[in-house]
């Protein structure tokens, strides 16, 4: 039996395939080849690894052990816990039970039951003496408003004025805070602006106009007010603004006929340009030239059904409400009314010399709206230039007292009543507080009365309900305990099994087989595998050598299981894995020799894939160094580079299972010349024991650097061009002359030696010739003396040694491959 090693690339990993020849049949076997390498030598390597081995071994048993005890332990102490478990539950039960049986007979007691009837009638007292208590509150606050009101309006009946209650800033509504608003409005700084918004929002509604009983009886028509109720409206909005202009810093409003004058020239202004709504800024700017002077605005819509000054007081005062804490997004009307900004152009505010005028007046009619308008206007520095149709008057008109002897005579009476009724009022409360305070201290001394009683009476039954508690405490104490054991046995038991799994692992990983590093595998230094490198003598930059393509063994994973086993049992037709690379031994010499011309030496280094190195190894001829070619000194005659072309003979020794020529380099030959020079047939050396396989070949020099392969034949090997008629003829093959000593043997044609003829095979008991004669052992493998060098140009060819490997394959169905070279 003959045991044949073979590697082949299966995904990522290199594997061996050891194949069996038997007299029965084939067995087939795989085994993974790992890449690891180490620097111990192997008997110390398998020497510390037995150890580590023995060692995890027995950890692994303690592991188990441990593993086991804990297991027993768990059992029993998780039985134990059930049972206690179980034990807890019914005391649990009978402590609930005690409980109940206590409450029953609490419950029962006459002495409990009246008690509890006592406290419920208390709670009753309370609850009506509470609602007693809330209604007298409120009427006492009822009566302190209506007595605040008749207050207020007596005031302003003695003082002769109009004025109401008004409006209050907060603290952050001032200048420097507008001016804020102003820069991030610009900015587009929306936190800024929503602060201020909110700010000022949170007084909008607050503040109640206080209506006027007198000015009620005062008809009015707002489209046509008269002069005096103009000034009169005006002095009203002037009572609200000014104190809050004060806590601004701007200069106090003041009414003048100028003022009340210049107001109703923009409403009339706004009539007749039939403008209802908005600003009607031509009409604006009108009024300023007719009158020569400036002025701001703000305007408001007005209800069209109001009929007396109360009401219209009422809508002037809602709309100053809406302009200061209402005046999104940037507060213009407020900055109007109240004087936030110093306008240069309109008033110099800071000049406490510079006057403050206001004007009202209402423009439309009942059917297209009306609006009513707040005119201030300033003594400017700057006046506007041109002559008013009148001048403004700036005499300022005082409010006028009225006579408010029965106003007032009807607001004392009103304040009398509503201060009895306050003094009512808050002796009713407290006749109300002091009738709930005397219920509660009933209702606190019922409620202790019936926890005395209770006691007492759960007195009878608290031994029971005591045992039974004491019972539940002690078990549930068991079963903590318990839980907390089952929890310590269960954390020893899962430190065990990782344990345990982590020696497995670490077993597993000792017990793979170790691979062997690609250069102790690959050891065949072939140097015929290495490409010649040809360069031009001075040459600076040597490129590393190459191997050439067929050296590479190739992934044969085809997908089927006839490839497969016929993989299995030829041999891979490359020498290294495939991303073997190749470096100088010494780059030194290589830069030498490169700068003369000749062919030379040099040593080698094998880099392979798993990051592994060949010892270095001699390659003859490996280095073709061109002669550098002289320029022309002739100044009329241009000059062309040399280039080389090398050729490399070839010999085909054989052919693989797939009728792929085996091909091996028998020798080479470099020309050198100008593109499209011509080598003669008598310049060509073809290597001793050799000759062209055909006749008349030329080669021509091209525009570069180029290689050549040229197939040649062995002056000794028979041609199909012969005629012996004492062998016998199939099909189209010719049967040659049987070298000396060969014969037939168990279907193979063999040599003296045993040694099967690749380019022979057996047909109907017949040897047969099939291209090149090449010696092949009796396993089917090329024999040393014959073996091949790459074909440069070829990547995927396939090495199948000889036919032995063919006869094999006839067993399944994979012979019958018989191709020559024609």
């Amino acid at each position: 039996m003959k045991e044949h090693k073979k590697l082949y690339k299966s995904g990522k990993l290199w594997l061996t395939a050891t194949v069996l020849a038997v007299a029965a049949g084939t067995a087939m076997t795989t085994t993974t080849v790992h890449a690891d390498t180490t620097s111990q030598p192997a008997g110390q390597q398998a020497s510390d690894k037995d150890s580590q081995i023995a060692a995890l071994q027995s950890d692994a048993k303690q592991q188990q052990a441990t593993i086991n005890d804990a297991q027993s332990q768990l059992a029993t102490q998780q039985g134990k816990l059930t049972d206690t478990q179980k034990q807890l539950d019914a005391a649990q039960a009978d402590y609930q039970k005690a409980l109940a049986e206590q409450d029953q007979a609490t419950q029962n007691d006459p002495d409990v039951q009246a008690a509890t009837t006592a406290v419920n009638k208390a709670q009753q007292k309370v609850s009506t003496a509470q609602d007693g208590a809330k209604q007298a509150a409120a009427a006492l606050s009822d009566a302190q408003t209506r007595q605040q009101q008749a207050s207020d309006e007596l005031s302003r009946a003695q003082s002769g004025s109009s004025q109401q209650t008004g409006f209050q800033l907060p603290d952050g509504y001032s200048r420097e805070n507008y001016y804020k608003l102003q820069d991030a409005l610009a900015d587009g700084n929306m936190d800024v602006r929503d602060a201020w918004d909110n700010m000022a929002g949170q007084n909008y509604m607050k503040f109640k106009y206080v209506h006027s009983a007198q000015d009620k009886q005062e008809a009015v028509d707002p489209a046509h007010l008269t002069n005096q109720q103009r000034i009169e409206i005006s002095q009203f909005v002037i009572d609200l603004l000014n104190p809050l202009r004060e806590k601004i810093g701007a200069k106090p409003f003041v009414v003048s006929q100028g003022s009340v004058d210049l107001a109703q020239a923009v409403a009339d202004q706004y009539n007749a340009d039939k403008v209802y709504s908005g600003h009607d800024y031509p009409g604006l700017n009108k009024v300023e030239i007719a009158n020569a002077r400036a002025f701001r605005e703000a305007v408001e819509g007005l209800d069209t059904s109001i009929n007396n000054m109360d009401d219209l007081k009422a809508a002037i005062f809602s709309a100053i409400d809406d302009m200061i804490f209402h005046d999104t997004p940037d507060w213009g009307h407020a900055r109007t009314l109240l004087g936030l900004l110093n306008d240069a152009d309109l008033n110099n505010e800071s000049d406490g010399v510079t006057q403050s005028y206001l004007g009202m007046s209402v423009s439309g009619d009942a059917t297209n709206g009306m609006m009513i308008h707040f005119i201030p206007t300033y003594d400017d520095v700057d006046e506007l230039e041109g002559t008013p149709a009148h001048p403004f008057d700036k005499t300022v008109i005082k409010e006028t007292k009225q006579d408010n002897t029965a106003a007032i005579k009807a607001a004392q009476a009103k304040l009398d009543q509503a201060n009895t009724d306050v003094t009512n009022a808050q002796q009713s409360k407290k006749a109300a507080d002091d009738q709930l305070t005397q219920v509660q201290a009933e209702l606190a001394a019922a409620e202790q009365s019936l926890v005395a009683v209770k006691a007492s009476a759960s007195a009878k039954t608290a031994q029971r309900v005591s045992d039974a508690k004491g019972r539940v405490t002690d078990l549930q104490g068991q079963v903590t305990g318990l839980k907390g054991a089952i929890e310590k046995t269960n954390q020893t038991l899962a430190a065990a099994q990782a344990k345990l799994a982590q020696d497995n692992q670490q077993l597993a990983e000792l017990q793979k087989p170790q691979a062997q590093p690609d250069n102790e595998k690959y050891t065949n230094l072939d140097p015929s595998l290495v490409v010649k490198v040809n360069v031009t003598a001075g040459d600076t930059t040597i490129p590393a050598p190459t191997l050439a393509a067929g050296a590479y063994i190739k992934n044969t994973d085809n997908g089927t299981a006839s490839a497969a086993m016929f993989m299995a049992l030829a041999q891979t037709n490359g020498t290294y894995p495939e991303g073997t690379k190749v470096e100088w031994a010494d780059p030194a010499k290589v830069q030498k020799d490169a700068q003369t011309a000749g062919t030379y030496d040099e040593e080698v280094i094998l880099d392979f894939p798993d990051g592994s190195k060949s010892k270095a190894f001699n390659v003859p001829g490996v280095l073709v160094v061109a002669a550098k070619q002289t320029p022309s000194t002739d100044p009329t005659t241009p000059t062309e580079a040399n280039h080389t072309l090398t050729v490399h003979y070839f010999e085909t020794i054989g052919y693989a299972a797939d009728g792929r020529e085996i091909n091996k380099e028998v020798g080479s030959q470099t020309f050198t010349g100008k593109p499209g020079d011509v080598i003669s047939t008598d310049q060509i050396k073809v290597p001793a024991g050799y000759k062209l396989a055909m006749d008349g070949v030329t080669y021509t020099i091209g525009d570069k650097d180029s290689t050549l392969e040229q197939p040649v034949v062995s002056i000794e090997t028979p041609t199909d061009d012969h005629n012996n008629e004492n062998q016998p003829t199939t099909g189209n093959q010719t049967n040659g002359q049987l070298p000396a000593g060969a014969k037939v043997v168990n279907g193979q044609v063999v040599d003296a030696n045993g040694n099967v003829l690749a380019g022979w095979m057996v047909v109907n008991g017949q040897a047969v010739r099939n291209g090149s004669t090449v010696a092949v052992n009796a396993d089917g493998q090329v024999a040393a003396s014959a073996k091949r060098l790459p074909q440069t140009g070829s990547n995927d060819s396939l090495a199948l040694a000889g036919l032995g490997a063919a006869s094999l394959l006839g067993m399944f169905g994979l012979a019958g491959l018989n191709k020559k070279r024609g």
